[in-house]
């Protein structure tokens, strides 16, 4: 109860100061997922579309169980006072994308805190009142997580 107090009042965002980023102009592209939702695969996919078009992709993803994975964070790697105490998680954070994609749609407390905690310059995802703050673009999600995924993509290659 206090830990997420904690992180909503300082996970709170202020509105974003947007550099102009186009994805033509884009060379570096975040992706905050979570593994619960949104397979290995749909994100291998992803990954992909964004390296074919020559962008340097980096991800990291959340699960509601604790593992050792190094790209994987749980909400254990945050701690109740906000410190991030996983080393791949804050260099994740301070980097500072071009765009950063957000896959998450659960509104989780700890995954909010990452995408509000990041240095993108322009953070892209699903519309939902949890995120509504602290997206640049937010999209409606299509009924298929796959299409709702190259949906993104489309739409960011429509930034000129």
């Amino acid at each position: 109860m206090i830990k997420n107090l904690f992180l909503n009042y300082k996970g709170k965002p202020t509105i974003a100061t947007k550099e102009n980023c186009t994805y033509a102009e884009a060379s570096s592209i975040g992706i905050l997922y979570n593994v619960d939702e949104f397979n290995p695969e749909s994100i291998g996919k992803l990954e992909e579309l964004l390296t074919t078009d020559g962008k340097e992709v980096e991800k990291i993803g959340f699960v509601e169980k604790p593992t050792d994975e190094k790209f994987i964070f749980h909400k254990k790697d945050i701690s109740g006072t906000g410190t991030i105490r996983k080393a791949n998680l804050s260099k994740f954070i301070n980097r500072s994308f071009d765009f950063l994609i957000s896959l998450d749609t659960s509104e989780n407390i700890n995954f909010k805190y990452v995408l509000a905690l990041s240095k993108a310059t322009c953070k892209v995802g699903f519309e939902t009142d949890q995120y509504y703050d602290l997206l640049q673009l937010s999209l409606k999600m299509d009924e298929s997580k796959p299409k709702a995924i190259a949906n993104i993509v489309r739409y960011l290659k429509m930034i000129h």
